[in-house]
């Protein structure tokens, strides 16, 4: 019998949904373990793979997920439901550059929707990020292209790549985060407040 994960990756793989590889959620679930997040903030729902099992972890973590695209956003709701865990799932729809920002401090917000917008969402949603939370953001490497732009010539994707790479540059810059680079999925960056 098949779990509901293993369903939702089958789904994802045969629509061509991205989410999160297999390895890079088990990272996901890994951190936000130890940071022991209670409110978990997830910015691109997808089918909610990611949400689910996030909720999946602890009955006492609230996530909250935004998506824009109405077709997953029904898939989600059907997901969402069929896992039983409604209850620790708030969906938010709309664009995550525009709706309200939760009202809580999350204790993990966790970046994978339009990465050309990545620094956007990391500049909006950074200041409800809880003392010793974590931001992840997803894709760091896309396929390993980001790091070799020369492996495409599609316009598209090296514009994506260079947006990429500027956003890594930017995480490198700031001044009161420090990130960690993981070469883990498809490349994950951790981000965390600098202790003062």
């Amino acid at each position: 019998m098949k779990t509901q994960q293993q369903k939702l990756s089958q789904y994802a793989k045969d629509n061509h949904v991205p989410v999160m590889m297999e390895d890079g959620l088990a990272f996901l679930l890994d951190q936000v373990r130890q940071a022991k997040v209670k409110n978990f903030l997830e910015i691109g729902t997808a089918i909610g793979k990611t949400a689910i099992a996030v909720a999946s972890l602890d009955p006492e973590i609230q996530v909250v997920t935004i998506e824009r695209d109405p077709k997953m956003i029904e898939a989600a709701k059907i997901n969402i439901a069929e896992s039983g865990l409604a209850s620790q799932i708030t969906l938010i729809e709309g664009d995550a550059n525009e709706v309200a920002l939760p009202d809580f401090l999350a204790d993990c917000i966790f970046i994978d929707a339009a990465k050309a917008q990545y620094q956007r969402f990391f500049a909006k949603y950074s200041p409800i990020l809880s003392r010793n939370g974590i931001i992840l953001s997803d894709n760091m490497n896309f396929h390993g292209m980001v790091d070799h732009p020369e492996r495409t010539n599609n316009r598209n994707t090296k514009h994506l790549l260079k947006k990429i790479r500027m956003y890594r540059e930017f995480l490198k810059s700031l001044e009161d985060f420090e990130t960690t680079f993981m070469d883990v999925g498809d490349g994950v960056a951790v981000t965390r407040r600098k202790k003062r």
